[in-house]
């Protein structure tokens, strides 16, 4: 017996099993968006690699679009996870605030370079196969988190001042920006690496520069020169 054989035997003999049934179909739904994005995704493809029958899609989703705002909504539940691990809190020690908001910049900038099509899903052109219920919510939700974390670390005199959502608007278009520009390929046609330690972690780290206070040598106003990034004294 195949794979989906079992897969098929398994969902008949326990029609209960409803939320595992559910999760197969995203799971496969993701699957098939990762490989050929948004036209690559039908309820009947979905079915087949999912192992289970064509009805069966229909009994959790009610089309396409409901099974991919479905993807779009797990997809930002695991990007807010990863970006929340990260972020600094109220608990994090100041001098290691600029590295937290650093690993948390990478961390959504690695779901945009690594997952281009559920990116797009969750921000980008693909937006319209999902815009309903939930998806803006969460999407705010994550630019909340940032929020919160930059006027905590605001309140621990690391990030300067300034209205915090403003701060998080502009670097969270800035993240959108390079993911957009890695996925289109110019950034590799103008020599840039994306891989892990390559120059988007130099880009990262002028960007969090821009958002700590500036270090104020010895005998000089705040608003002197900055010390180590030129991105800080921009």
């Amino acid at each position: 017996m195949s794979a989906a054989q079992r897969r098929r035997a398994g969902a008949a003999a326990e029609p209960a099993a409803a939320g595992d049934t559910r999760e197969r179909l995203i799971r496969a739904a993701s699957e098939l968006l990762a490989d050929g994005g948004p036209d690559a995704v039908t309820m009947r493809r979905v079915g087949e690699l999912a192992g289970v029958s064509r009805a069966a899609p229909y009994r959790h989703f009610d089309d396409k679009h409901d099974l991919l705002r479905a993807v779009a909504l797990r997809s930002l539940e695991k990007v807010h996870a990863e970006v929340a691990a990260e972020l600094p809190t109220a608990r994090t020690r100041p001098d290691e605030v600029p590295a937290a908001l650093r690993r948390a910049f990478h961390a959504y900038l690695r779901h945009g370079v690594d997952r281009p099509e559920h990116y797009r899903l969750m921000f980008g052109e693909h937006l319209s196969h999902v815009d309903g219920t939930g998806v803006h919510e969460a999407a705010e939700g994550l630019m909340q988190l940032s929020v919160d974390s930059l006027a905590e670390g605001q309140r621990a005199g690391v990030v300067r001042s300034g209205d915090p959502r403003a701060m998080a608007i502009l670097s969270w278009s800035a993240l959108h920006g390079l993911v957009t520009l890695a996925g289109s390929g110019h950034l590799a046609r103008k020599g840039l690496q994306t891989e892990e330690g390559g120059e988007l972690a130099a880009l990262v780290a002028d960007l969090v520069a821009g958002l700590v206070r500036r270090e104020e040598p010895a005998g000089r106003p705040e608003s002197g020169t900055s010390g180590s990034s030129p991105a800080a004294g921009a």
